[in-house]
């Protein structure tokens, strides 16, 4: 498993943030034969670390914007449904003091110590070693967003567009030709092609038919021939697992 970090660092101080990009860089270096490198965008403001598309393995913040200082922006990370750890750097405000305690977040002294900033990153590796699922990465030109396997009924392409088809009965769109998608998808073995249009998860087939399939939200769909061997291969290999 990849335990490379993307990290969002947001530091109203120019020196500081300099000094903790430096201290990034010289960990990833460090780590990079064992566990991968980090990943570190560096942001100077508020809005810009909000309207980012990513989402980010940990957040290293010291805002001290009297509008918006780290716990405001720790607060909107966390109503956008983000749970990824977020690490007060606290130089001329005191964060414990600044509400009420939003989960998942430690607290670091300024000048940031070696030593401190290790311990740090080794907790959070270890976290995403545990909590690691795997999940799909899509993108549109509004965002980019991540689901896992579960979640998707199939897939259906037009072009540069996909629609994606999901288990709680929305549509969201993505940018891609589905060919293309279809060998991102190489590392989900419940997904399968089964015609120039659509990709299939195999746990939510209903029924096979002679060259079709029925899903379980009752919409059926062409399996070309090139393609139903593989999709019936998959639905027995999953019927095992089961």
């Amino acid at each position: 498993m990849d335990t490379s970090l993307h990290i969002a660092l947001c530091d109203s101080d120019p020196g500081d943030r300099k000094q903790m990009e430096r201290l990034l860089s010289r960990e990833s270096d460090k780590r990079l034969p064992v566990t991968g490198g980090f990943y570190t965008d560096t942001f100077g403001g508020v809005e810009a670390i909000l309207r980012s598309p990513m989402l980010y393995d940990v957040y290293f913040l010291d805002s001290t914007d009297p509008l918006c200082d780290s716990y405001q922006i720790a607060k909107a990370i966390r109503d956008k449904g983000i749970l990824s750890p977020i690490v007060y750097c606290i130089s001329s405000i005191d964060y414990r003091q600044s509400g009420p305690m939003l989960p998942n977040c430690v607290f670091m002294n300024k000048p940031i110590k070696v030593a401190d900033l290790s311990l740090v990153l080794d907790e959070i590796i270890t976290q995403k070693k545990e909590n690691y699922i795997p999940t799909i990465e899509l993108r549109n030109q509004y965002e980019t967003f991540y689901l896992e396997a579960k979640n998707v009924l199939y897939f259906s392409g037009n072009g540069y567009s996909v629609d994606v088809h999901l288990t709680d009965g929305s549509i969201r769109q993505a940018t891609a030709f589905l060919d293309s998608l279809w060998r991102d998808l190489y590392s989900f073995p419940v997904f399968q092609i089964i015609s120039p249009t659509t990709i299939v998860n195999t746990m939510y087939i209903a029924k096979l038919g002679p060259m079709s399939v029925l899903m379980r939200d009752s919409t059926k769909h062409s399996v070309k021939s090139k393609y139903f061997a593989n999709l019936k291969k998959k639905m027995a290999n999953y019927k095992e697992e089961r």
